[in-house]
């Protein structure tokens, strides 16, 4: 993982960190991220996904949603090491 994708999951860590157990849709995540860190989209999925593949973030489907996003346990680990 390279700095710029550490600081940018960091960023998205904080901003679930700061929702307190709530859920994210995809858009108003990139957004709050991009104010905190700018980023392009396909910086931000890739992010994501390395969140996800870590288990930092859980992407959860909803039916009328789409995907929701929230911090893991070790996400909250994450970003205190971070």
């Amino acid at each position: 993982m390279t700095k710029s994708e550490t600081k940018l999951l960091k960023a998205i860590l904080y901003v679930l960190h700061e929702v307190d157990g709530g859920q994210l849709h995809e858009l108003p995540l990139h957004a709050e991220v991009n104010l905190l860190r700018e980023c392009t989209r396909t910086e931000f999925e890739a992010a994501l996904k390395i969140g996800d593949t870590n288990r930092w973030i859980l992407g959860i489907h909803s039916k009328f949603k789409g995907r929701l996003w929230c911090i893991s346990d070790a996400g909250e680990a994450a970003l205190l090491e971070m």
